[in-house]
């Protein structure tokens, strides 16, 4: 502990030595040579000047006048009250009338300089050197108490400017909301420069542990794509509705297809043995390579049910609509789920703008609760919106000519596909017209098929047009609905605090206000110290 409080350099080393011994090997003197290798604030104390043996009084004289083991400030003696002294009860004022006396008296020390004896000239030697080692030390004193006001400034300025008028909350706070609003935006949009560079990061929320994607119109693009994927699903399911079923798990009344003279001919299973089957109105059993499901069973039994009092030859118009009700019932899921994404998605980077604003914590929670029911608002509105046009979109209506060419199209295409599979063809891939047109004449569809095929090729036309115009038009809609709403109602939310509203939300918690002050006492304070020890320098 000694040697800690001798290096710093603020500390004045008085080294006390008795005169009665070698005082070239005290180890007091050596520690202070090594505290204070330049010896600017040591002095050496001779006490026991009283106990010198006779004929080493030269010697100790020499010491004192820095002739000997020389001394940057010197040396300094006193005689000190003994023992036998402090026990009669000497008082302070006699022992330092008995220190006059023999150092006035004695033969050697009364030779000695008057300044270098006694303990009142070391009082006032000291207070010189105390003094010399202050002026010294003032340079580093002040640049300690810049560092500490400086430290003190930037932990006050971490706190931020108080807010006090409502001028000052309201402009402040201004800076926040439209901070937030402009990257909100800029996430929308795709400006991805505009955002932080911590646009993908990670959160715990509940947790469990996510990544945060800040570049909101991507990942909405995404989520678009994976919207029209599933719209364009129900388009096949409704089309080309068939059995799912294998060949092991026919059963009596499944509805199929028998090839007899390389044509398939509808029927329907009345017995079964094994995988062999055998339908009413034909003679044969067949076996499984003779006979397929019939892949627009399902659709006849859905004509068969739904037909109205229309003659077979027209296609039932009710139950083109009923049969695309039912694709449109399928697009809600999807709608929704997108809808739903919307809302997580603009939540998740609201939260994460909230955060890069550095907005004070309450002011944070707010803008997230804020844009939470914001957001609550405009889903609903839109949930509204998207189910008026599902409804909308359960009475089929276009204008668009792709429709009848899209139709004539596909009825090209079956005919073809008939012919290509009944005509044979040559080793030069040539036909004969015979062959085609007895392809044509065996490819004559019952009443029933003909119907079916007519209503499937009608309904894949139409889908054709009404699925791209559904999963272009709700992402457009959403855009507006709900991103775009979005920015508007928190735009009026922001902008709209009132003054009380917005007093409460900029107050500071007691804790800061008490952690301001006090570091505001501590500035003051410093700096009345430098302006001090500046009038000393």
């Amino acid at each position: 502990m000694v040697d800690r409080y001798m290096k710093q350099e603020r500390t004045v080393i008085i080294a006390v030595v008795p005169a009665n011994v070698d005082m070239h090997n005290t180890e007091i003197l050596q520690a202070a040579q090594e505290a204070d290798p330049n010896g600017t604030r040591t002095i050496a104390v001779v006490t026991k000047m009283d106990l010198v043996d006779t004929g080493a009084e030269l010697a100790v004289h020499e010491l004192l006048l820095n002739n000997k083991k020389k001394m940057r400030l010197g040396y300094h003696a006193v005689k000190c009250r003994n023992q036998r002294e402090l026990s009669k009860g000497m008082s302070i004022e006699k022992g330092l009338a008995n220190e006059i006396a023999f150092f006035g008296q004695h033969e050697y020390w009364s030779r000695l300089p008057t300044h270098l004896w006694g303990v009142a000239k070391l009082a006032e030697r000291l207070v010189a050197i105390l003094q010399d080692n202050i002026r010294r030390s003032l340079p580093k004193v002040i640049a300690e108490i810049n560092s500490r006001m400086a430290e003190t400034q930037k932990s006050l300025s971490s706190l931020g400017t108080p807010l006090e008028t409502p001028g000052a909350q309201r402009q402040q706070f201004g800076k926040w909301a439209d901070q937030y609003l402009r990257l909100v935006e800029a996430a929308m949009d795709g400006r991805y420069e505009l955002l932080p560079t911590s646009s993908s990061r990670s959160l715990q929320q509940d947790g469990v542990v996510g990544k945060i994607n800040a570049r909101l119109r991507a990942v909405l693009r995404v989520e678009e794509a994976s919207f029209q994927e599933a719209i364009n699903e129900t388009k096949d399911r409704i089309t080309e509705a068939g059995s799912e079923k294998t060949q092991e798990e026919v059963a009596v009344g499944d509805f199929v297809q028998i090839e007899i003279d390389g044509v398939w001919q509808s029927g329907r299973v009345k017995e079964i043995k094994g995988t062999d089957i055998w339908c009413e109105g034909f003679i044969q059993w067949k076996s499984k390579c003779y006979w397929r499901y019939d892949e627009r069973a399902i659709l006849k039994q859905f004509i068969r049910e739904n037909r109205g009092d229309e003659l077979a030859i027209f296609t039932s118009y009710q139950v083109f609509c009923n049969l695309f009700r039912q694709c449109v019932d399928k697009w809600g899921p999807p709608t929704n789920k997108l809808l739903s994404s919307y809302q997580s998605q603009t939540k998740l980077v609201s939260d994460f703008v909230s955060d890069e604003i550095h907005a004070s914590s309450r002011v944070v929670q707010f803008i997230r609760s804020t844009a939470a029911d914001v957001l609550d608002r405009v889903v609903a509105t839109a949930s509204q919106e998207i189910e008026t046009l599902l409804t909308a979109e359960d009475r089929p209506y276009t204008q668009d000519e792709r429709l009848f060419q899209d139709l004539d199209q596909q009825r090209l295409q079956a005919l073809q596909e008939q012919v290509k599979a009944g005509v044979p063809v040559d080793s030069d891939g040539k036909v004969l017209l015979t062959e085609v047109m007895k392809t044509l004449q065996a490819a004559t569809l019952s009443t029933e098929d003909r119907e079916v095929l007519e209503m499937q090729v009608a309904l894949h036309a139409y889908l054709d047009v009404a699925v791209p115009r559904f999963v272009d038009a709700i992402p457009m809609r959403l855009n507006d609905l709900v991103l775009r709403k979005f920015v508007v109602e928190m735009t009026n939310e922001l902008n709209g605090l009132t003054d009380d509203k917005l007093a409460r939300l900029m107050q500071d918690p007691e804790h800061k206000i008490a952690e301001r002050q006090q570091l505001k006492e501590e500035l003051a304070c410093l700096a009345s110290a430098r302006k001090e020890i500046e009038l000393v320098c």
